[in-house]
């Protein structure tokens, strides 16, 4: 299901502070972690509206936020159309149709919130794709509901966007100072080293401000592959996340970690603290029984 106003509105209510981090962003929208780093990663915050708060968490300005997060939500065109591109679902879920149902592109579109326009260039920037090309219409023009519905829950389980028009995306890797970074994080991973702000600011002759950003960059390259998860993104693995306030999911954390056997930090960067991704599945599989 998807994010409504009112949930919106009342979530945003709950925001009191000034600044907000990550997991506000993500609670507030309905979003994972992944869709919010490709939010991110497409439009990013002016350098004001981002600080860094304790511990080395990455602040931004809660005005400016929920006014991104509501367009990305919930803008319209100026005419007071549906959005123009593609709309993901907040948490994925299957298209419903019955058996046997064949689609046109407004059938399509109006399911998913937005002009058939907008359904035809995704499914042209898709007809080639390599692993999921979109399904291919008859000669009436119709297309099995059945595959589209697969298709559209691929999309909104990997949020691939537009990028590189239905060809596999090579990422590439980081390069100037970032690049640096992660260099010297993957070393400090490896050898299961702690790598604070600080620290790595003496070694580039950056302030710890600078150092920070580079940090967390260099985290969303790194710690993922290494199979290691912040103590902070523990949370939104929880099964009950989504009916969880942020203070709840927090608490809960916590609590889990606290118990006989859980796993410990192999080590911190930036002041954030990284699990064992493996291990914390296991603890909380364990919890759920």
């Amino acid at each position: 299901m998807t994010t409504t106003k009112a949930q919106f509105e009342q979530r945003l209510g709950a925001l009191t502070g000034d600044w907000v981090s990550r997991t506000d962003l993500r609670h507030l929208a309905g979003i994972s972690e992944k869709t919010l780093k490709l939010w991110l990663g497409s439009e990013p915050f002016t350098e004001d509206q981002i600080q860094i708060g304790p511990r080395g968490v990455l602040l931004y300005a809660r005005d400016p936020a929920a006014t991104w997060i509501k367009g990305k939500l919930f803008e319209q065109g100026k005419d007071g159309s549906a959005p123009s591109g593609p709309r993901l679902s907040a948490e994925p879920t299957r298209m419903p149709h019955a058996p046997g149902d064949r689609w046109r592109w407004t059938d399509i579109a109006r399911l998913r919130g937005v002009t058939p326009g907008a359904v035809s260039n995704l499914a042209k920037a898709y007809e080639a794709h390599a692993e999921h090309p979109f399904p291919p219409a008859e000669a009436d023009r119709k297309r099995s509901a059945e595959a589209v519905a697969a298709w559209f829950l691929w999309y909104d389980e990997e949020r691939p966007g537009y990028a590189e028009r239905g060809k596999q995306a090579t990422p590439s890797a980081p390069a100037g100072r970032v690049g640096e970074v992660v260099a010297i994080l993957e070393h400090a991973v490896a050898a299961r080293q702690s790598l604070s702000a600080e620290a790595l600011a003496r070694s580039l002759d950056v302030t710890p401000a600078v150092a920070a950003r580079y940090l967390a960059q260099a985290e969303d390259v790194v710690m993922s592959k290494a199979g290691l998860i912040a103590r902070s993104a523990i949370a939104a693995m929880l099964p009950d996340a989504a009916q969880l306030t942020p203070r709840q999911r927090t608490d809960r954390v916590k609590t889990l970690l606290r118990r006989k056997g859980a796993p410990r930090s192999v080590l911190s960067v930036g002041s954030a603290d990284y699990f064992d991704r493996t291990e914390v599945t296991r603890l909380l599989t364990a919890a759920a029984r």
